[in-house]
């Protein structure tokens, strides 16, 4: 799809559905192929604002682009009818498919918190990680909404084995109130009867928290989320990932793999270099293949011990070392957490109000709500 297909004028009216007029606010970008990201905000018939939310669109194709937007159209679909199975507090709901002069629509809840990503940003400007147990507490609700999507079955008791593939630092959001929702399960890899075969083996998010298996082989199952799930806290905790540190890739290291390593090695770049992936990507490709234990427990050293033991297993090369279900992995966080008397909702708002107040001129630069309760003055708010 061309970039141009929904550069609109800000304020116009995309469709109309269930008494609600969409108006366009922004291009998100592609997220993938031939499927754009829209914000977009309701407006009752008599004017008022009713809240944000995405929209994952496929524009009117011209002729040469008919069979990818065929199928991205299908993709759309297969979205949408998987969606009726994710029903959890901690997944974004998919509102449903609208299809209106031309052009599908799959209407998204918007998350009401930050990306972690925002939080990353915040945490790097002000000089201060955010605590073990809030990661903990993290992890533990992104646990609990893959033990829900992983555990999903249908109508028949089949199990759907959905794996979301995506996960990373732009699909998990935490808000002011402590909490957390995974975005964008459309790139999920599921057994959904009917849906549109995915061919593709390479990393659907960030590859640089795509578990090693994704990277190598493209073959995963829920274990996969699992490792992203771990980058994901391990950066948090520490500001660092495991599979992007480009120092450690010494000739030393690329000279221990051995020939069946290598060929193996060799055939992930080229699927990468196939897909246009970025450069860096095959950075991400060798150091899956070539961290070792001592890397891994030089990272999660300074941790405590709750946390650091959780990522030393979340992050093992191979799937069968790792927790085997995110049901296991929920539980052993939780227990950490002290089942919630420890640390839980209040103890986590109470550490990103602190960080908004530290955070506050990067926070206007990045255009965020400040939580409610925190008052800045204009005085307090630099204009430098």
């Amino acid at each position: 799809m061309s970039e141009s297909e929904f550069r609109l004028p800000r304020g116009a009216i995309l469709f109309t559905r269930d008494g609600f007029q969409y108006e366009f606010r922004e291009d998100l970008g592609e997220v993938h192929h031939g499927l754009s990201l829209l914000l977009a905000r309701r407006r009752t018939s008599e004017g008022n604002i009713r809240g944000k939310v995405l929209l994952k669109a496929v524009g009117v194709p011209k002729l040469l682009e008919v069979p990818r937007v065929k199928r991205a159209r299908a993709k759309l679909e297969d979205q949408v009818r998987l969606a009726t199975y994710l029903d959890h507090p901690g997944i974004l709901r998919v509102h449903g498919l609208h299809k209106a002069e031309g052009c599908w629509y799959v209407i998204t809840e918007h998350p009401s918190g930050h990306s972690i990503n925002t939080l990353l940003t915040l945490s790097g400007e002000c000089g201060r990680r955010f605590s073990p147990l809030f990661t903990l507490h993290v992890g533990a609700r992104v646990a609990e909404a893959l033990e829900h999507a992983h555990e999903a079955k249908d109508e028949q008791g089949r199990s759907l084995n959905i794996v979301h593939r995506a996960l990373d630092v732009e699909h998990i959001f935490v808000d002011w109130n402590g909490d957390v929702q995974v975005s964008d399960f459309g790139l999920a890899l599921s057994d959904l009867p009917g849906r549109v075969s995915s061919t593709v083996r390479q990393s659907q998010g960030d590859a640089f928290y795509s578990s090693p298996e994704m990277l190598l082989t493209g073959r995963v199952d829920a274990r996969a989320d699992l490792f992203a799930l771990g980058n994901v806290l391990l950066e948090l905790a520490t500001g660092k990932n495991l599979l992007d540190a480009p120092d450690a890739l010494t000739e030393e290291v690329k000279d221990s793999l051995s020939i069946r390593q290598r060929i193996r090695l060799r055939r992930a770049v080229r699927r990468a270099r196939l897909a246009g992936s970025p450069v860096g990507v095959e950075d991400a490709i060798w150091r899956a293949a070539t961290y070792s234990q001592a890397d891994l427990d030089a990272l999660v050293a300074p941790l405590p011990q709750g946390l650091g033991l959780a990522l030393r297993k979340l992050l093992q090369p191979r799937p069968e070392a790792r927790y085997q279900t995110a049901r296991e992995l929920a539980a052993d966080l939780r227990r950490w957490l002290g089942e919630g008397d420890a640390y839980g909702r209040k103890e986590a708002v109470s550490e990103l109000h602190e960080m908004a107040k530290r955070s506050r001129e990067v926070m206007v630069e990045l255009g965020m709500r400040r939580p409610r309760g925190l008052q800045v003055s204009q005085d307090e708010i630099s204009t430098n």
